[in-house]
This record gives C-alpha cells, sequence and structure tokens, in this order.
C-alpha cells in the first residue's frame, strides 16, 4: 500500500534591521493585531470601500501563494489545499476549512477569525459581515490552486462570527 506524504509547510521568516522589515517566504509582510484590522475594517466600511480592501487582500495573497506553489512545486490539490490553510494560520488570521464544490464553486468555514475577535472586542457584534479581507483571501486562494486569474471568484460571507454565528462561513462562486 502506498502512502502520499503531504508537502511541509516551509516557513522562512526573516527580519531586514536596517531596514526595519518583515518578510515572510520572501515576501514583505506586515502583522497586525486583530484590534488593528477591525479599526481599518471599520475605515473601509466607513469609507464604502469594502472592495478596495477585498481586491487589495486578494491580488496581494494571490501572488504570494502563487510564488510559493510554484517555488515548491505544490501542483496536487490536496497539497495546496493544505498549504493555503496552514498559510492562513501562519498569516494570524485564524483557521479556515477549504470544501470544493467543483472548480467553480465551493465554501470556506472560519472556526477561528481573529479579524472577527478583533471587531467584537472592540465594539461587540455587528449585524453584518466584516470580514473583507479574508473574502479577498478566498478569492485568491481559489484562483491560485484552480491557475485562475484574480477576480474570478467571488467570496459571499453568508454567515458570520461577528453576527453572532458560532463560524463564519464563505460561498465561492464563479
Amino acid at each position: 500500500m502506498s502512502r502520499v506524504l503531504k508537502p511541509e509547510f516551509i516557513i522562512e521568516n526573516y527580519f531586514d534591521a536596517k531596514n526595519k522589515r518583515h518578510f515572510l517566504n520572501g515576501e514583505q509582510t506586515v502583522l497586525h493585531c486583530h484590534h488593528y484590522a477591525a479599526l481599518y475594517s471599520q475605515l473601509a466600511l466607513d469609507a464604502d470601500e469594502t472592495k478596495l480592501l477585498s481586491d487589495v487582500a486578494e491580488e496581494t495573497f494571490y501572488r504570494t501563494i502563487i510564488d510559493y506553489f510554484k517555488k515548491h512545486q505544490i501542483c496536487r490539490l490536496e497539497d495546496r489545499i493544505d498549504i493555503v490553510s496552514e498559510y492562513y494560520s501562519v498569516l494570524g488570521l485564524g483557521q479556515l476549512i477549504v470544501n470544493f464544490a467543483g472548480e467553480d464553486s465551493g465554501e470556506v468555514e472560519l472556526p477561528v477569525s481573529h479579524i472577527d475577535a478583533g471587531w467584537r472586542r472592540k465594539w461587540g457584534n455587528y449585524d453584518k459581515p466584516v470580514n473583507y479581507i479574508t473574502g479577498g483571501f478566498i478569492c485568491a486562494i481559489f484562483s491560485a490552486i484552480f491557475d485562475k486569474p484574480t477576480h474570478y471568484y467571488k467570496a459571499i460571507e453568508t454567515q458570520s462570527i461577528v453576527m453572532g454565528n458560532k463560524v463564519s462561513i464563505f460561498k465561492v462562486i464563479h
């Protein structure tokens, strides 16, 4: 009986002391606490620029994930799913579970969302979803996994921790 081993998620963390910059797997990275993420999510809501927030997240994460897949030759669907799930956690965003219904749709569950946790600690529950960054991340991972361009998918948060649900659910469609 043969067994396929999962690829190890390789974390190359570097701090450039001269320029005061953090790098994760060759990409400049800024890690913010969940309270800060809640603040700029509120700013995006106030400015009616939530699409900008999710678009920037999608474009940034897409490039990062595609580069990782190429560098480490991650080709199998299952391996790609494992890697993007690890990436989400390593970035400090929480935990996600990816379920595909096919190449053009799927669902992502967030048992843990640090953006929602920050929002709830700062302001309590809210009447609509606020996790635009994760929406962008989810679009990026679907595009990267299936070798599609950015903005190919839409991620619609149908259930949200910030709205009082136990988990957040994103429906993904093309």
